[in-house]
């Protein structure tokens, strides 16, 4: 059997560890592909077994996409549509790590009757529906159910406890923007960094508090009836009120700019992160009312020193979710939701292993 022929494109971080975690699997070709050389030269300084293809016109693009089987949107939102056109256009089954635009799923829509499509594979959203699903199906009926996800320093090094993870602009959107939320079991738009919560996780001190886009609206359809949804994110202690003070006191959630450069130019960049998944629910099994929570804390070992555990646990999420494609796991066409995916399988991914 030929082994699967998949094209990432893009590069950076998640693009570049994605195509490292497929190049150790023996049923699948790799290719790598950018718009820059020195991206591409970066990856190939780290020994990674892949093809390495440069372009960006999208007659270039297309040309490379030819003769795949699965194209890869590791890219910029703001460059994703252009991908997955791109998916459309030469009809491969497609991955991508952002939370799912309307206007990308109408184009991704008739893909879906002939290829698998699978969106916004990152750990939030993505892997954390799939645990949390883990969870919701072990009820029959859910009253209150709080989602609450963190990348953060695996130790507090500033007064914000924050450092350079992921992408900022990003973050922005999770502090800036309405939280979608479930309250009475209708969909309700609420505000951010509100809901602070004091948690205390073996015996280390946190905090919680709402943020934005860390849920795609699948989950609400998982076969669960959920009365009250929130999604919140986890900190280290005091980085809310510290946020506060730069948004709302120096009236920077009007100058983002502003606030980027401020951020960038004082955070250090983190490499010893972790993620944390800590979801809580309480409602009805078997007649009666009881409240379980599930807690993961990743930092994969896989390509541990390459690429910090945010990018570790994305890369081998979408990894896990290729591999389960290609050995029959998934389905080979519709786009699948992460709340349909096997959760005990997916922890026990050797992308993922590592952390608690």
């Amino acid at each position: 059997m030929a082994p699967m022929r998949v094209i990432i494109f893009g590069a950076g971080n998640v693009g570049t560890a994605l195509a490292g975690a497929l190049a150790t699997l023996p049923d699948l070709s790799v290719t790598l592909a950018d718009s820059t050389d020195e991206a591409l030269d970066t990856a190939r300084g780290l020994g990674i077994d892949a093809r390495f293809r440069a372009g960006h016109l999208p007659d270039d693009m297309k040309a490379m996409a030819t003769g795949h089987d699965m194209i890869v949107a590791a890219v910029p939102d703001r460059a994703v549509l252009q991908i997955a056109r791109l998916a459309a256009e030469t009809g491969t089954h497609y991955l991508d790590f952002s939370r799912p635009a309307a206007e990308t799923l109408a184009v991704l829509h008739p893909l879906g009757e002939k290829r698998a499509v699978l969106t916004g594979c990152g750990a939030s959203p993505g892997l954390v529906e799939t645990i949390a699903t883990g969870l919701v199906r072990q009820f029959s009926s859910i009253e209150d159910l709080t989602i609450r996800v963190g990348a953060i320093p695996r130790h507090a090094v500033n007064r914000l406890g924050y450092g350079r993870i992921w992408n900022m602009d990003g973050l922005f959107d999770e502090y800036l923007l309405p939280s979608a939320a479930l309250r009475d079991g209708k969909p309700v738009a609420v505000e951010p960094l509100e809901g602070h919560e004091a948690l205390s996780i073996d015996g280390a001190a946190y905090e919680a508090f709402v943020t934005s886009g860390g849920m795609t609206e699948d989950f609400a359809n998982c076969g669960v009836p959920i009365r009250n949804l929130t999604f919140k994110t986890i900190r280290h202690p005091g980085h809310l009120d510290y946020m506060r003070f730069l948004l709302d006191d120096l009236n920077l959630r009007k100058r983002r700019d502003m606030l980027k450069s401020l951020l960038c130019n004082g955070l250090p960049v983190v490499g010893d992160d972790m993620v944390m998944f800590f979801v809580t629910a309480r409602g009805e099994t078997d007649g009666r009312t009881i409240e379980r929570s599930a807690f993961h804390r990743l930092a994969p070992s896989f390509q541990a020193g390459r690429f910090n555990a945010l990018t570790r646990v994305a890369a081998g999420y979408a990894a896990t979710l290729i591999r389960l494609l290609t050995e029959g796991g998934l389905a080979r066409s519709g786009r699948i939701a992460h709340s349909d995916l096997p959760t005990g399988e997916i922890l026990e991914s050797t992308f993922l292993e590592g952390g608690s």
